[in-house]
């Protein structure tokens, strides 16, 4: 081989690892913020109390609430919001009770909810079990032999 052979050739190995390197942060990237938005998801997720749907005339809207940008007071449900596919469904008034645009285009949703929202889905991980509590007839835990509550080490008390 040629000195011209080997340097291109680690040059090409070189470029390939920074290629690939850069690829790997970028999935690290979209997986993370797949992961938030989950999470966001969850916590929106939920029994919406007192809050119409304009589409379909829900009420209360479970699930997904989303409002739009656009307008003064127009929600709907997850399953209208579906209807409306980012503005190339249809879009229904069936609650009738306010002038909405029934163009699609002419709404931009996002995912919504009140104060004191309280969500059906449980975003907290796993519950950690307390430590497990003395009892006073238990050995004591300072390793002395005697029944806990015999112990004078202060352990339990």
């Amino acid at each position: 081989k040629s000195r011209t052979d080997t340097s291109s050739h680690t040059m090409d190995d070189a470029a390939k690892a920074a290629k690939r390197a850069e690829i790997e942060a970028k999935v690290a990237a979209m997986k993370a913020e797949q992961k938030k938005q989950e999470e966001q998801k969850a916590a929106y997720f939920g029994e919406h109390q007192g809050i119409t749907c304009d589409g379909c005339g829900a009420v209360p809207i479970i699930g997904y609430r989303f409002r739009c940008k656009n307008c003064p007071n127009h929600d709907i449900c997850e399953a209208c919001h579906e209807r409306w596919d980012n503005g190339k469904g249809s879009m229904a008034n069936g609650l009738a009770k306010q002038q909405i645009s029934l163009d699609p285009k002419d709404h931009d949703f996002f995912i919504h909810k009140e104060r004191g929202f309280k969500p059906l889905v449980k975003t907290a991980g796993p519950t950690q079990k307390s430590e497990k509590k003395l009892k006073p007839n238990d050995p004591c835990s300072c390793g002395s032999g005697k029944k806990a509550k015999k112990c004078g080490c202060g352990a339990f008390s």
